[in-house]
């Protein structure tokens, strides 16, 4: 055998082993998502939620019903990928909790909360690059950026959100567009 065919050999095989690990990722990513097993894992949204925005003098995530609106956002406005990713996170999440603490997510203490929601956010950081652009694209968006953007979403337009842990008017009058705030003040839910 010549090394010409040797070298063409192996490009084809490796191209071939290319192509089906992205046909594998790319079928994970795109099939019918199951939606209706969000409602089983609503106590686990909830507490992801009410790790990133927890409960100190306003209330938090939990106390303004955010699981339940991320519930809604991922299945009516979603696309499939982003659904799937989010549903593939949920189980990593689930995985990483017992593997690195021996119990499931909903066990673990506040510390052991912390720990696994900062390990996501580290893994689902998205870069600058351009494969982090084309993976953003083709497989839709991390799943910790997906759940910190529906967590604050959700929050910040429920009513618990937007009249105790923002700064509310209920008539808020003419538009100023530039107001310093006080110490201590409240970021404007109205503007």
């Amino acid at each position: 055998m010549n090394r010409r065919k040797a070298i063409g050999r192996l490009l084809m095989i490796g191209g071939a082993g290319l192509m089906a690990g992205g046909g594998f990722t790319w079928f994970r990513y795109y099939r019918k998502p199951d939606l209706a097993s969000l409602d089983a894992l609503r106590p686990m949204i909830d507490e992801l939620a009410e790790t990133i925005i927890p409960e100190t003098d306003t209330p938090g995530a939990k106390s303004a019903g955010a699981g339940e609106m991320i519930i809604r956002l991922i299945r009516e406005c979603a696309p499939r990928n982003a659904q799937n990713r989010f549903l593939t996170g949920l189980a990593d999440v689930e995985d990483y909790a017992r593997s690195r603490f021996g119990q499931p997510y909903l066990s673990c203490n506040d510390q052991q909360k912390d720990a696994i929601t900062a390990h996501f956010e580290v893994r689902d950081r998205s870069g600058k690059g351009l494969r982090d652009k084309a993976m953003n694209k083709l497989i839709g968006p991390a799943f910790f950026q997906t759940l910190k953007k529906y967590t604050v979403i959700s929050y910040c337009t429920s009513m618990q959100g937007a009249t105790k842990g923002l700064q509310y008017d209920y008539l808020p009058g003419i538009y100023r567009g530039i107001i310093p705030l006080s110490a201590g003040q409240k970021c404007w839910a109205t503007s």
